[in-house]
């Protein structure tokens, strides 16, 4: 179904887009120990912590639940899934540098963006084209992941730079 199928429907996205997000809140709830242990770090009790993760439940976390789950597991599980929906992707923050290394940040720059390229150009090789099979068994997601990481280091670094000026 098309968006606009959907908006007319009363919802953005098709229905297995919102089970991949109860999908993500259980992987979510057992990352923290399961449904009891998620209640005693949420406002809400184990019952509805199950309902919220039941594919045929109409009812979603809160987004506060969500958030103190995340922060518990130390893992953005639904979240991730949320910005996917939307066609962005997360990246981790890095922690403040009091001093940037900046020529340990562009080592890494180039030693993550070489071994992306690599790996892509090794899955063009044989016929040109990337498959699912490639991505998956050649972690390309994960190499292009990393120097992305790396990237928002370096900018975080820049930014650090920028605020001292000001």
């Amino acid at each position: 179904m098309k968006r606009e199928q959907h908006q007319r429907l009363g919802r953005a996205f098709s229905s297995s887009a919102y089970l991949s997000i109860k999908a993500g809140f259980r992987r979510l709830t057992k990352a923290v120990g399961g449904q009891e242990s998620a209640a005693s770090i949420t406002r809400v009790d184990y019952q509805r912590i199950g309902r919220y993760g039941r594919a045929h439940e109409g009812m979603f976390p809160p987004i506060d639940v969500i958030a103190d789950l995340e922060a518990d597991a130390g893992d953005p599980i639904v979240t991730r899934i949320l910005a996917g929906l939307q066609g962005h992707i997360l990246i981790p923050l890095p922690p403040a540098d009091a001093d940037p290394a900046w020529v340990a940040h562009l080592g890494a720059l180039g030693k993550e963006a070489g071994e992306a390229i690599a790996r892509l150009s090794e899955a063009l090789a044989d016929d040109g084209k990337i498959t699912a099979d490639e991505v998956r068994d050649m972690n390309l997601r994960g190499e292009v992941r990393e120097a992305m990481e790396v990237l928002a280091r370096i900018d975080k670094a820049l930014a650090q730079v920028e605020e001292t000026r000001e």
